[in-house]
């Protein structure tokens, strides 16, 4: 089955010429693909805000105490910087949110 996604403020009677000139029976209104998301805006610091908060869930998991500083460094590198990966591959986030993300590991590591 084919879908159409819709372009936000996108014009509704040229949306239903294309579905039906391409015979697309559906539209669907997700605002996540492959765990991306669908539009990013001009404030694409709220839009990836997701990457800080699923780097932080899998940090609070780790018990610091109970690691060496190899088992930090493997865990930091194979997890918590491949998280933001395809994402940075696919779109351009920002420097601040950047910074953040790398705040976010050092403060892990130099916790004790």
């Amino acid at each position: 089955m084919q879908q159409l996604f819709p372009v936000q403020g996108g014009d509704s009677d040229v949306r239903e010429t294309v579905m039906r000139e391409l015979y697309i029976r559906k539209e669907i209104l997700n605002e996540r693909y492959l765990g991306l998301p669908v539009y990013v805006r001009s404030n694409r610091g709220k839009v990836f805000t997701y990457l800080k908060e699923r780097i932080w869930c899998h940090i609070q998991g780790w018990k610091e105490k109970m690691l060496s500083r190899a088992g930090k460094e493997i865990l930091i590198k194979a997890v918590a910087q491949a998280i933001p990966t395809f994402a940075m591959g696919c779109f351009d986030i920002t420097k601040e949110m950047c910074s953040q993300i790398s705040t976010i590991i050092c403060r892990y590591w130099w916790s004790n």
